[in-house]
């Protein structure tokens, strides 16, 4: 197997294990970091400068990783601990959206609505 479908292969096996409602206590960490790790791994190789640039698929990597946090951050189905792992890492894909959009017109504004998605988010996490 190839590096790329290694990666690819690793993404979405993160991915699932991510997205899984159910998760062994203690290993909320793992599966987060894991998850942000290879998403920020695949949208790197289509930013802007690399050798398989795609500004499409790099945003729509970022973006798909900032929802499925914000998501996980609002879902009370989820244990505490997972969705405060999620707020505290938001912040990764959400710098890396903002220096995405500031190589675009208007990008700042697409920036600011995402920045206000998470600002407006309203949870409980003091459960």
């Amino acid at each position: 197997m190839d590096n790329q479908k290694q990666v690819y292969n690793a993404f979405y096996k993160s991915q699932d294990r991510f997205l899984e409602k159910e998760c062994q206590c203690g290993f909320e960490p793992d599966i987060i970091s894991e998850y942000l790790h290879w998403g920020m791994i695949i949208a790197s190789r289509y930013e802007q400068g690399s050798k398989h640039e795609n500004p499409l698929m790099c945003e729509m990597f970022l973006r798909q990783i900032y929802f499925h946090l914000l998501e996980a951050i609002r879902d009370p189905n989820r244990t505490h601990v997972f969705r405060q792992i999620c707020l505290d890492s938001i912040h990764t894909p959400l710098l890396s959206l903002k220096r995405y959009y500031s190589h675009w017109e208007n990008g700042d504004l697409n920036f600011l609505k995402l920045q206000q998605l998470l600002q407006r988010l309203q949870t409980p996490l003091d459960e």
